[in-house]
């Protein structure tokens, strides 16, 4: 029912963060039997009490990738959520005196575990959603850079609801991926999702900061988060389309439809090692390909909610058609 959803969706990869080698087998056997109706990439879910000797596991997932199902990552939760006070700050909560949050890992817990999981060559995924917990997840790969050299690596920090500004330049200078999800933010500050009376107002600067993540020179992926918020890519191009300053002189996040458009596709393929295969209309490349109801070029922002697939191909094979 998922495949058949996220099809009906025009959505043809996914990233299954909560991954081990059961669920790689559930999928490459449904890739046998010829039902695995979209790609799937599938890091390894490393907990707080995960050794690393348990690593091992993920490079048995690499090593039995298919056409279909990719293996060899690792997935970090560094800190909860925002809303909940769960998230890591580096300054307090508003109204919270001394309250900034909490981590899973501690800093010297999760540089060990980069490290090791950096040096079996595996690409780290962390779930980073404080300006506190990106900035941690930065150290730990700077520390894995250090002990086991440069490598194309391709780490990617997951969410970044919060970046403290001078830890901009230290993504593009490590290679990290920022992977963010458009359906998460506010689109006006007079929202009443909680989120804004979490964060001050001075921060809301670097608050979903996709512009500014882009303009640093940073490779941006766009993706869902589901089943927090909508699979549909419609829905992410919506909020990304049509956010506004959430206060004024606020800097200005929103999209183009042709930045929103590359982060849903080249950029995604590319933070999964991918964009030579798929991510673009080129000839040679894998024929993922979704057909639109309309010109999407030509739709009004504000609109852009009512256009959907009319059919999904993956692989050169029909696996949606609407109607």
């Amino acid at each position: 029912k998922g495949l058949a959803h996220l099809a009906s969706l025009g959505v043809t990869s996914v990233q299954n963060m909560d991954g081990n080698a059961e669920q790689m087998a559930l999928y490459t056997g449904l890739e046998k039997d010829g039902d695995l109706t979209s790609r799937v990439n599938i890091p390894l879910h490393v907990e707080p009490d995960t050794p690393a000797e348990a690593l091992a596991e993920a490079v048995e997932m690499q090593g039995t990738s298919t056409a279909m199902v990719h293996g060899g990552a690792v997935k970090f939760f560094m800190d909860g959520v925002i809303e909940t006070y769960t998230g890591l700050l580096i300054d307090d909560y508003a109204g919270r005196p001394g309250d900034k949050g909490g981590a899973l890992f501690s800093a010297d817990h999760f540089e060990h575990m980069a490290i090791e999981a950096d040096q079996r060559h595996l690409q780290i995924f962390v779930h980073a959603v404080g300006d506190g917990a990106v900035r941690r997840t930065l150290d730990g790969f700077e520390a894995a850079q250090q002990t086991n050299g440069r490598r194309d690596s391709r780490h990617r920090i997951e969410h970044i609801e919060l970046i403290h500004p001078d830890d901009l330049a230290r993504f593009k200078q490590l290679g990290v991926i920022a992977s963010m999800q458009p359906a998460h933010a506010m689109l006006t500050g007079d929202d009443p999702d909680p989120w804004l009376k979490r964060i001050s107002p001075e921060h809301w600067d670097y608050s979903f900061a996709w512009q500014t993540v882009r303009s640093a020179g940073i490779r941006l992926a766009f993706g869902s988060d589901w089943p927090v918020a909508s699979p549909n890519p419609i829905v992410g191009l919506y909020h990304a389309l049509n956010r506004k300053a959430w206060t004024p002189g606020q800097t200005d996040q929103q999209q183009s439809l042709a930045a929103g458009l590359r982060s849903y596709t080249y950029d995604a393929a590319f933070a999964e090692f991918q964009e030579l295969q798929k991510g673009q209309l080129v000839p040679g490349f894998l024929a993922d390909l979704v057909l639109l109801s309309e010109d999407i070029s030509t739709v009004p922002s504000e609109e852009i909610l009512r256009v959907h697939p009319r059919i999904t191909i993956i692989d050169g094979r029909l696996v949606f058609e609407a109607g």
